[in-house]
Protein backbone atom coordinates (compact mmCIF):
# COMPACT_ATOMS: atom_id res chain seq x y z
CA UNK A 1 0.00 0.00 0.00
CA UNK A 2 3.04 2.05 0.91
CA UNK A 3 3.64 2.80 -3.49
CA UNK A 4 0.04 4.42 -3.59
CA UNK A 5 0.35 6.96 -1.29
CA UNK A 6 3.59 7.77 -2.20
CA UNK A 7 1.82 9.82 -5.42
CA UNK A 8 -0.86 11.58 -3.49
CA UNK A 9 0.67 14.82 -2.82
CA UNK A 10 2.84 14.64 -5.96
CA UNK A 11 -0.23 13.44 -8.04
CA UNK A 12 -2.38 16.02 -6.80
CA UNK A 13 0.49 18.80 -6.93
CA UNK A 14 0.55 17.29 -10.96
CA UNK A 15 -2.85 17.57 -11.37
CA UNK A 16 -3.26 20.91 -10.36
CA UNK A 17 -0.70 22.26 -13.07
CA UNK A 18 -2.33 20.53 -15.30
CA UNK A 19 -5.68 21.85 -14.63
CA UNK A 20 -5.42 25.25 -14.22
CA UNK A 21 -4.87 26.56 -17.70
CA UNK A 22 -8.68 27.08 -17.97
CA UNK A 23 -9.11 27.47 -14.57
CA UNK A 24 -10.95 30.93 -14.89
CA UNK A 25 -12.97 28.86 -17.25
CA UNK A 26 -14.36 26.19 -15.09
CA UNK A 27 -16.89 26.34 -12.29
CA UNK A 28 -15.42 25.64 -8.44
CA UNK A 29 -16.49 22.03 -7.46
CA UNK A 30 -18.46 21.50 -4.83
CA UNK A 31 -18.60 18.59 -2.40
CA UNK A 32 -21.83 16.85 -1.82
CA UNK A 33 -21.98 15.66 1.57
CA UNK A 34 -25.10 13.29 0.16
CA UNK A 35 -22.91 11.38 -2.19
CA UNK A 36 -22.52 7.57 -1.75
CA UNK A 37 -18.22 6.86 -0.95
CA UNK A 38 -16.74 5.06 -3.48
CA UNK A 39 -17.76 0.85 -2.95
CA UNK A 40 -21.54 2.64 -2.30
CA UNK A 41 -21.59 3.95 -6.05
CA UNK A 42 -19.44 1.17 -7.56
CA UNK A 43 -22.10 -1.29 -6.01
CA UNK A 44 -24.77 0.86 -7.36
CA UNK A 45 -23.45 0.89 -10.77
CA UNK A 46 -22.94 -2.81 -10.32
CA UNK A 47 -18.96 -2.87 -10.86
CA UNK A 48 -19.43 -5.89 -8.58
CA UNK A 49 -15.32 -7.33 -9.91
CA UNK A 50 -13.94 -3.67 -9.50
CA UNK A 51 -15.35 -3.62 -6.09
CA UNK A 52 -14.10 -7.63 -5.78
CA UNK A 53 -10.19 -6.58 -7.03
CA UNK A 54 -10.14 -3.81 -4.56
CA UNK A 55 -11.10 -5.39 -1.62
CA UNK A 56 -8.86 -8.31 -2.85
CA UNK A 57 -5.81 -5.92 -2.08
CA UNK A 58 -5.64 -5.59 2.43
CA UNK A 59 -6.32 -1.62 3.32
CA UNK A 60 -6.97 -0.75 -0.58
CA UNK A 61 -10.64 0.20 0.07
CA UNK A 62 -10.08 2.07 3.36
CA UNK A 63 -7.35 4.03 1.46
CA UNK A 64 -9.61 5.29 -1.30
CA UNK A 65 -12.81 5.80 1.34
CA UNK A 66 -10.04 8.07 3.27
CA UNK A 67 -8.58 9.45 0.51
CA UNK A 68 -9.02 13.71 0.60
CA UNK A 69 -9.61 13.70 -3.44
CA UNK A 70 -9.64 11.04 -6.16
CA UNK A 71 -11.00 11.01 -9.51
CA UNK A 72 -11.40 6.98 -10.18
CA UNK A 73 -11.56 5.59 -13.83
CA UNK A 74 -14.03 2.46 -13.03
CA UNK A 75 -14.09 -0.42 -15.87
CA UNK A 76 -17.37 -2.12 -15.96
CA UNK A 77 -17.91 -6.12 -15.27
CA UNK A 78 -17.39 -6.26 -19.31
CA UNK A 79 -14.57 -4.42 -19.19
CA UNK A 80 -13.01 -6.93 -16.50
CA UNK A 81 -14.79 -9.96 -18.67
CA UNK A 82 -12.78 -8.64 -21.65
CA UNK A 83 -9.87 -8.61 -19.73
CA UNK A 84 -9.93 -12.54 -18.35
CA UNK A 85 -10.13 -13.79 -21.77
CA UNK A 86 -7.29 -11.53 -22.93
CA UNK A 87 -4.98 -12.87 -20.16
CA UNK A 88 -6.80 -16.34 -20.61
CA UNK A 89 -7.82 -16.29 -16.91
CA UNK A 90 -11.00 -17.70 -16.08
CA UNK A 91 -11.54 -16.08 -12.78
CA UNK A 92 -10.66 -12.62 -11.11
CA UNK A 93 -7.92 -14.76 -9.28
CA UNK A 94 -6.75 -16.18 -12.28
CA UNK A 95 -6.34 -12.50 -13.99
CA UNK A 96 -4.06 -11.68 -10.72
CA UNK A 97 -1.80 -14.91 -10.92
CA UNK A 98 -1.22 -13.73 -15.06
CA UNK A 99 -0.99 -10.44 -14.06
CA UNK A 100 2.23 -11.53 -11.78
CA UNK A 101 0.18 -11.30 -8.35
CA UNK A 102 -1.15 -9.32 -6.06
CA UNK A 103 1.12 -6.35 -6.13
CA UNK A 104 0.89 -5.91 -9.86
CA UNK A 105 -3.24 -5.84 -9.17
CA UNK A 106 -2.34 -3.34 -6.70
CA UNK A 107 -0.47 -1.14 -9.03
CA UNK A 108 -3.27 -1.85 -12.08
CA UNK A 109 -5.59 -1.04 -9.55
CA UNK A 110 -4.15 2.74 -8.68
CA UNK A 111 -3.26 2.93 -12.47
CA UNK A 112 -7.49 3.81 -12.10
CA UNK A 113 -7.14 6.54 -9.70
CA UNK A 114 -5.52 10.06 -9.90
CA UNK A 115 -5.45 11.77 -6.82
CA UNK A 116 -7.37 14.77 -7.14
CA UNK A 117 -10.96 15.92 -8.91
CA UNK A 118 -11.73 16.08 -12.01
CA UNK A 119 -14.99 15.73 -13.12
CA UNK A 120 -15.94 16.30 -17.09
CA UNK A 121 -15.85 19.73 -17.29
CA UNK A 122 -12.63 20.24 -15.60
CA UNK A 123 -10.83 18.63 -18.22
CA UNK A 124 -9.03 20.32 -21.15
CA UNK A 125 -9.14 18.90 -25.04
CA UNK A 126 -5.44 17.12 -23.89
CA UNK A 127 -4.89 16.09 -20.48
CA UNK A 128 -2.21 13.74 -18.42
CA UNK A 129 -2.33 12.80 -15.34
CA UNK A 130 -0.21 11.16 -12.57
CA UNK A 131 -1.37 8.36 -10.82
CA UNK A 132 -1.56 6.37 -7.25
CA UNK A 133 0.44 3.94 -9.58
CA UNK A 134 3.22 6.59 -10.09
CA UNK A 135 2.64 6.23 -14.14
CA UNK A 136 0.84 9.19 -16.31
CA UNK A 137 -2.30 8.06 -18.22
CA UNK A 138 -3.72 10.66 -20.98
CA UNK A 139 -7.17 11.78 -20.68
CA UNK A 140 -8.86 13.78 -23.67
CA UNK A 141 -12.18 15.02 -24.45
CA UNK A 142 -13.07 15.49 -28.39
CA UNK A 143 -17.04 16.21 -29.27
CA UNK A 144 -18.33 15.41 -25.85
CA UNK A 145 -16.40 12.07 -26.02
CA UNK A 146 -14.10 11.29 -23.18
CA UNK A 147 -11.05 8.76 -23.88
CA UNK A 148 -8.15 7.68 -21.56
CA UNK A 149 -5.17 6.21 -22.59
CA UNK A 150 -3.33 3.71 -21.05
CA UNK A 151 0.46 2.93 -20.95
CA UNK A 152 0.28 0.29 -23.96
CA UNK A 153 -1.55 3.03 -26.26
CA UNK A 154 -5.17 1.34 -25.71
CA UNK A 155 -7.99 3.70 -25.56
CA UNK A 156 -10.79 3.16 -23.04
CA UNK A 157 -14.04 5.26 -23.57
CA UNK A 158 -15.81 7.05 -20.42
CA UNK A 159 -19.24 5.77 -20.82
CA UNK A 160 -20.73 7.08 -17.62
CA UNK A 161 -19.23 10.44 -16.40
CA UNK A 162 -19.16 12.46 -13.62
CA UNK A 163 -20.66 10.06 -10.62
CA UNK A 164 -19.83 12.13 -7.93
CA UNK A 165 -19.01 10.44 -4.27
CA UNK A 166 -17.61 11.67 -1.26
CA UNK A 167 -14.05 12.44 -1.78
CA UNK A 168 -14.43 13.05 -5.66
CA UNK A 169 -15.65 11.44 -8.66
CA UNK A 170 -16.25 8.37 -10.43
CA UNK A 171 -16.24 7.92 -14.31
CA UNK A 172 -17.21 4.26 -15.63
CA UNK A 173 -15.09 2.89 -18.61
CA UNK A 174 -15.18 -0.11 -20.70
CA UNK A 175 -11.62 -0.96 -20.21
CA UNK A 176 -8.95 -2.21 -17.57
CA UNK A 177 -6.16 0.30 -18.16
CA UNK A 178 -2.82 -1.21 -18.05
CA UNK A 179 0.21 0.06 -16.47
CA UNK A 180 3.93 -0.63 -17.33
CA UNK A 181 3.80 -3.61 -15.37
CA UNK A 182 6.35 -6.99 -15.00
CA UNK A 183 4.25 -9.57 -15.83
CA UNK A 184 6.80 -12.51 -16.29
CA UNK A 185 6.30 -15.99 -18.10
CA UNK A 186 2.95 -17.15 -17.12
CA UNK A 187 0.49 -17.86 -13.75
CA UNK A 188 1.99 -18.38 -10.69
CA UNK A 189 2.74 -21.87 -10.34
CA UNK A 190 1.30 -24.56 -7.68
CA UNK A 191 2.28 -25.34 -4.11
CA UNK A 192 3.55 -28.81 -4.88
CA UNK A 193 5.35 -26.91 -8.41
CA UNK A 194 6.81 -24.29 -6.47
CA UNK A 195 8.16 -26.83 -3.44
CA UNK A 196 9.72 -29.13 -6.58
CA UNK A 197 11.36 -25.77 -8.16
CA UNK A 198 12.57 -24.49 -4.85
CA UNK A 199 14.11 -28.58 -4.28
CA UNK A 200 11.74 -28.68 -1.21
CA UNK A 201 12.03 -32.52 -1.75
CA UNK A 202 11.23 -33.78 2.40
CA UNK A 203 8.31 -31.38 2.28
CA UNK A 204 7.01 -32.69 -0.63
CA UNK A 205 7.87 -36.12 0.56
CA UNK A 206 6.23 -35.38 4.23
CA UNK A 207 2.77 -33.72 2.38
CA UNK A 208 2.53 -36.88 0.29
CA UNK A 209 2.94 -39.20 3.12
CA UNK A 210 -0.67 -38.02 4.85
CA UNK A 211 -3.61 -38.73 2.84
CA UNK A 212 -5.29 -35.91 1.13
CA UNK A 213 -3.35 -33.37 2.28
CA UNK A 214 -2.27 -31.76 -1.08
CA UNK A 215 -4.97 -32.02 -2.43
CA UNK A 216 -6.31 -30.17 0.63
CA UNK A 217 -4.26 -27.16 -0.10
CA UNK A 218 -3.91 -27.21 -3.52
CA UNK A 219 -7.49 -26.69 -3.03
CA UNK A 220 -7.30 -24.38 -0.62
CA UNK A 221 -8.99 -20.68 -1.13
CA UNK A 222 -5.93 -19.03 0.65
CA UNK A 223 -2.60 -20.06 2.46
CA UNK A 224 0.37 -19.10 2.90
CA UNK A 225 3.34 -21.82 3.57
CA UNK A 226 6.39 -21.30 5.60
CA UNK A 227 7.88 -24.16 3.91
CA UNK A 228 10.67 -26.00 5.55
CA UNK A 229 13.93 -26.28 3.56
CA UNK A 230 15.60 -29.99 3.17
CA UNK A 231 18.61 -28.44 5.36
CA UNK A 232 15.97 -27.85 8.36
CA UNK A 233 14.41 -31.50 7.84
CA UNK A 234 18.08 -32.70 7.82
CA UNK A 235 18.40 -30.56 11.23
CA UNK A 236 15.01 -32.26 12.30
CA UNK A 237 16.09 -35.56 11.54
CA UNK A 238 19.53 -35.16 13.57
CA UNK A 239 17.50 -33.62 16.76
CA UNK A 240 15.04 -37.05 16.71
CA UNK A 241 17.67 -39.22 16.32
CA UNK A 242 15.89 -40.25 13.05
CA UNK A 243 17.55 -41.29 9.73
CA UNK A 244 14.69 -40.78 7.31
CA UNK A 245 11.27 -39.54 7.31
CA UNK A 246 9.30 -42.67 8.18
CA UNK A 247 11.45 -42.94 11.68
CA UNK A 248 11.34 -39.01 12.18
CA UNK A 249 6.90 -39.57 12.08
CA UNK A 250 7.70 -42.78 14.09
CA UNK A 251 9.45 -40.70 17.03
CA UNK A 252 6.75 -37.81 17.16
CA UNK A 253 4.20 -40.36 17.36
CA UNK A 254 2.60 -41.44 13.41
CA UNK A 255 0.65 -40.00 10.66
CA UNK A 256 -1.66 -37.77 12.72
CA UNK A 257 0.96 -35.72 14.35
CA UNK A 258 2.92 -35.20 11.47
CA UNK A 259 -0.29 -33.78 9.72
CA UNK A 260 -0.19 -31.62 13.00
CA UNK A 261 3.00 -30.54 12.16
CA UNK A 262 3.08 -29.54 8.81
CA UNK A 263 -0.65 -27.90 9.15
CA UNK A 264 1.16 -25.81 11.32
CA UNK A 265 3.49 -24.29 8.90
CA UNK A 266 0.30 -23.69 6.88
CA UNK A 267 -1.70 -20.01 8.03
CA UNK A 268 -5.17 -20.05 5.94
CA UNK A 269 -4.63 -16.76 4.06
CA UNK A 270 -2.39 -14.67 2.33
CA UNK A 271 0.51 -12.82 3.71
CA UNK A 272 3.39 -11.30 1.64
CA UNK A 273 6.04 -9.96 3.72
CA UNK A 274 4.96 -6.27 2.65
CA UNK A 275 1.47 -7.36 4.49
CA UNK A 276 3.24 -7.76 7.78
CA UNK A 277 3.41 -5.92 10.85
CA UNK A 278 6.48 -5.98 13.16
CA UNK A 279 4.52 -9.02 15.22
CA UNK A 280 1.93 -10.98 14.20
CA UNK A 281 0.10 -13.59 15.56
CA UNK A 282 -1.83 -16.61 13.19
CA UNK A 283 -3.56 -19.75 13.43
CA UNK A 284 -2.69 -22.45 11.30
CA UNK A 285 -4.10 -24.98 10.26
CA UNK A 286 -2.55 -27.15 13.57
CA UNK A 287 -4.98 -25.30 15.11
CA UNK A 288 -2.30 -23.91 17.19
CA UNK A 289 -0.86 -20.10 16.54
CA UNK A 290 2.81 -19.05 15.01
CA UNK A 291 4.47 -15.90 16.05
CA UNK A 292 5.97 -14.10 13.34
CA UNK A 293 7.99 -10.71 13.49
CA UNK A 294 9.16 -8.74 11.22
CA UNK A 295 12.01 -6.23 10.89
CA UNK A 296 15.35 -4.47 9.30
CA UNK A 297 16.89 -7.94 9.94
CA UNK A 298 14.11 -10.02 8.34
CA UNK A 299 11.03 -12.27 9.02
CA UNK A 300 11.33 -15.16 11.88
CA UNK A 301 8.77 -17.29 12.97
CA UNK A 302 8.34 -18.85 16.20
CA UNK A 303 6.92 -21.78 17.09
CA UNK A 304 4.92 -24.04 20.39
CA UNK A 305 8.40 -24.71 21.77
CA UNK A 306 9.72 -20.90 21.82
CA UNK A 307 11.92 -22.41 18.86
CA UNK A 308 12.71 -19.37 16.26
CA UNK A 309 13.37 -19.84 12.81
CA UNK A 310 14.39 -17.35 9.62
CA UNK A 311 12.76 -17.24 6.41
CA UNK A 312 15.56 -17.50 3.95
CA UNK A 313 13.61 -16.87 0.31
CA UNK A 314 10.15 -14.70 0.82
CA UNK A 315 7.13 -13.98 -1.00
CA UNK A 316 7.16 -17.26 -3.65
CA UNK A 317 3.69 -16.70 -4.74
CA UNK A 318 1.81 -19.52 -5.92
CA UNK A 319 -1.59 -19.90 -7.53
CA UNK A 320 -3.62 -19.39 -4.05
CA UNK A 321 -1.02 -17.96 -1.95
CA UNK A 322 2.60 -17.30 -1.32
CA UNK A 323 5.55 -19.20 0.15
CA UNK A 324 8.27 -18.17 2.87
CA UNK A 325 10.80 -20.69 2.47
CA UNK A 326 12.33 -21.47 6.38
CA UNK A 327 15.48 -22.65 7.92
CA UNK A 328 14.05 -25.12 10.50
CA UNK A 329 10.68 -27.39 11.61
CA UNK A 330 8.08 -25.58 13.51
CA UNK A 331 6.94 -27.69 16.03
CA UNK A 332 3.61 -27.50 17.84
CA UNK A 333 2.06 -28.98 21.09
CA UNK A 334 1.76 -32.97 20.26
CA UNK A 335 -0.64 -35.16 21.46
CA UNK A 336 1.40 -38.29 22.53
CA UNK A 337 -0.55 -40.71 24.37
CA UNK A 338 0.89 -42.27 27.64
CA UNK A 339 1.37 -45.81 28.09
CA UNK A 340 -2.19 -46.58 29.70
CA UNK A 341 -3.95 -44.23 26.91
CA UNK A 342 -1.75 -46.36 24.15
CA UNK A 343 -2.95 -49.65 25.24
CA UNK A 344 -6.71 -48.48 25.63
CA UNK A 345 -6.20 -47.15 22.08
CA UNK A 346 -5.41 -50.60 20.94
CA UNK A 347 -7.75 -52.29 23.08
CA UNK A 348 -5.28 -54.31 25.36
CA UNK A 349 -7.79 -54.63 28.07
CA UNK A 350 -6.14 -57.55 29.83
CA UNK A 351 -2.61 -56.01 30.19
CA UNK A 352 -4.28 -52.53 31.55
CA UNK A 353 -6.28 -55.14 33.83
CA UNK A 354 -3.01 -56.72 34.85
CA UNK A 355 -0.85 -53.67 35.16
CA UNK A 356 -3.70 -52.15 37.78
CA UNK A 357 -3.89 -55.05 39.96
CA UNK A 358 -0.15 -55.55 40.33
CA UNK A 359 -0.07 -51.81 41.10
CA UNK A 360 2.60 -51.14 38.63
CA UNK A 361 0.96 -48.12 36.25
CA UNK A 362 2.61 -45.47 38.27
CA UNK A 363 5.85 -46.91 37.79
CA UNK A 364 5.31 -47.06 34.10
CA UNK A 365 4.24 -43.24 33.61
CA UNK A 366 6.90 -41.83 35.60
CA UNK A 367 9.38 -44.04 34.66
CA UNK A 368 11.67 -41.73 32.62
CA UNK A 369 12.55 -43.92 29.33
CA UNK A 370 10.70 -47.10 28.62
CA UNK A 371 9.94 -50.02 25.72
CA UNK A 372 7.32 -51.78 26.07
CA UNK A 373 6.34 -55.45 24.61
CA UNK A 374 2.30 -55.80 25.24
CA UNK A 375 0.63 -58.27 25.06
CA UNK A 376 -2.76 -59.08 23.00
CA UNK A 377 -5.85 -60.12 24.58
CA UNK A 378 -5.48 -63.52 22.76
CA UNK A 379 -1.81 -63.68 24.28
CA UNK A 380 -3.78 -63.51 27.44
CA UNK A 381 -6.15 -65.52 26.91
CA UNK A 382 -3.81 -68.40 25.38
CA UNK A 383 -2.03 -67.92 28.30
CA UNK A 384 -5.16 -68.43 30.78
CA UNK A 385 -5.67 -71.50 28.33
CA UNK A 386 -1.98 -73.11 29.22
CA UNK A 387 -2.24 -72.22 33.23
CA UNK A 388 -5.61 -74.13 33.00
CA UNK A 389 -7.29 -70.84 34.82
CA UNK A 390 -10.43 -68.99 33.53
CA UNK A 391 -9.22 -65.02 34.67
CA UNK A 392 -7.17 -62.78 35.66
CA UNK A 393 -7.93 -63.23 39.32
CA UNK A 394 -7.08 -67.31 38.48
CA UNK A 395 -4.10 -66.73 36.97
CA UNK A 396 -3.14 -64.26 40.02
CA UNK A 397 -4.24 -67.11 42.67
CA UNK A 398 -2.13 -69.60 40.61
CA UNK A 399 1.22 -67.58 40.16
CA UNK A 400 0.81 -65.13 43.05
CA UNK A 401 0.99 -61.68 43.02
CA UNK A 402 4.61 -61.43 42.73
CA UNK A 403 5.43 -63.53 39.79
CA UNK A 404 2.41 -61.61 38.00
CA UNK A 405 4.50 -58.73 38.89
CA UNK A 406 7.50 -60.42 37.77
CA UNK A 407 6.29 -61.39 34.58
CA UNK A 408 4.68 -58.09 33.42
CA UNK A 409 8.13 -56.12 34.17
CA UNK A 410 9.67 -58.82 31.98
CA UNK A 411 7.82 -57.22 29.02
CA UNK A 412 9.42 -53.72 29.92
CA UNK A 413 13.23 -52.40 28.74
CA UNK A 414 13.90 -49.50 30.76
CA UNK A 415 15.27 -47.29 27.45
CA UNK A 416 13.66 -46.26 23.93
CA UNK A 417 13.89 -48.87 21.54
CA UNK A 418 12.15 -48.64 18.38
CA UNK A 419 12.55 -51.24 15.58
CA UNK A 420 14.38 -49.32 13.81
CA UNK A 421 17.18 -48.87 17.04
CA UNK A 422 17.27 -52.94 16.89
CA UNK A 423 20.70 -53.91 15.31
CA UNK A 424 19.90 -56.48 12.86
CA UNK A 425 19.77 -59.83 14.20
CA UNK A 426 19.70 -61.03 17.94
CA UNK A 427 19.66 -58.01 20.46
CA UNK A 428 20.04 -59.04 24.79
CA UNK A 429 17.66 -56.84 26.11
CA UNK A 430 17.79 -56.02 30.12
CA UNK A 431 13.94 -56.14 31.39
CA UNK A 432 12.61 -54.71 34.69
CA UNK A 433 12.46 -57.99 35.73
CA UNK A 434 16.03 -58.13 36.11
CA UNK A 435 16.28 -60.62 33.52
CA UNK A 436 17.39 -60.51 29.68
CA UNK A 437 15.03 -60.76 26.27
CA UNK A 438 16.42 -61.73 23.07
CA UNK A 439 14.74 -59.37 20.64
CA UNK A 440 15.67 -60.19 16.86
CA UNK A 441 15.25 -58.00 13.95
CA UNK A 442 15.37 -59.19 10.46
CA UNK A 443 14.55 -56.47 7.64
CA UNK A 444 11.00 -55.08 8.97
CA UNK A 445 9.85 -58.25 10.97
CA UNK A 446 10.67 -57.69 14.87
CA UNK A 447 10.60 -61.37 17.35
CA UNK A 448 10.91 -61.49 21.10
CA UNK A 449 12.28 -65.06 22.89
CA UNK A 450 11.16 -65.23 26.54
CA UNK A 451 13.33 -67.20 29.13
CA UNK A 452 11.54 -70.74 28.16
CA UNK A 453 12.48 -70.39 24.96
CA UNK A 454 9.29 -69.06 23.24
CA UNK A 455 9.29 -66.63 20.40
CA UNK A 456 6.61 -64.29 19.73
CA UNK A 457 6.04 -61.59 16.93
CA UNK A 458 5.96 -58.00 17.75
CA UNK A 459 2.05 -57.68 15.51
CA UNK A 460 2.16 -53.61 16.10
CA UNK A 461 5.38 -51.56 16.32
CA UNK A 462 6.34 -48.40 17.11
CA UNK A 463 3.42 -46.95 18.99
CA UNK A 464 5.28 -43.57 20.57
CA UNK A 465 3.74 -42.89 24.34
CA UNK A 466 5.20 -40.38 26.43
CA UNK A 467 8.08 -41.57 27.70
CA UNK A 468 9.28 -44.34 25.25
CA UNK A 469 7.50 -46.15 22.40
CA UNK A 470 5.20 -49.91 22.51
CA UNK A 471 5.51 -52.99 20.25
CA UNK A 472 2.26 -54.97 20.09
CA UNK A 473 2.94 -59.06 20.74
CA UNK A 474 0.92 -61.95 20.12
CA UNK A 475 2.20 -63.68 23.31
CA UNK A 476 2.74 -63.34 26.59
CA UNK A 477 6.91 -63.58 27.85
CA UNK A 478 7.55 -65.39 30.64
CA UNK A 479 10.55 -65.10 32.63
CA UNK A 480 12.32 -67.55 34.70
CA UNK A 481 9.81 -68.33 38.18
CA UNK A 482 10.93 -70.01 41.23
Amino acid sequence: MEKLFRFLFLGAFLFVIASCNDEDDQPPMQDDPTAPNLVEAANEAGLTTLVAAVQAIPGLAPALLNAEAITVFAPTNDAFANALEAFGANSLTDLVDRLGGPENLETVLGFHVVPAVAFASDLNASNTFTTLAGQSIDVNVSGGNVTVVDANGDIANVVEADVAIENGVVHVIDRVLLPEIEIGDGPAPNLVEAATEAGLDILLAAVTAVDGLADALLGAEAITVFAPSDDAFAAALDAFNAENLDQLVARIGGIENLETVLGFHVVPAVAFSSDLEATNVFPTLGGQEITVNAGNDGVTVTDATGNTVNVIAADVAIENGVVHVIDGVLLPELAIPNIVEAATAADLTILIDAVLAAGLDEALLSAEDITVFAPTNDAFLDLLAAQEVGSLEELIDALGAEAVTTVLQFHVVPTVAFSFDLAEGDNDVPTLAGENLTVTRNGADVTVTDAAGNTYSVVAADVAIENGVVHVIDGVLLPTLE
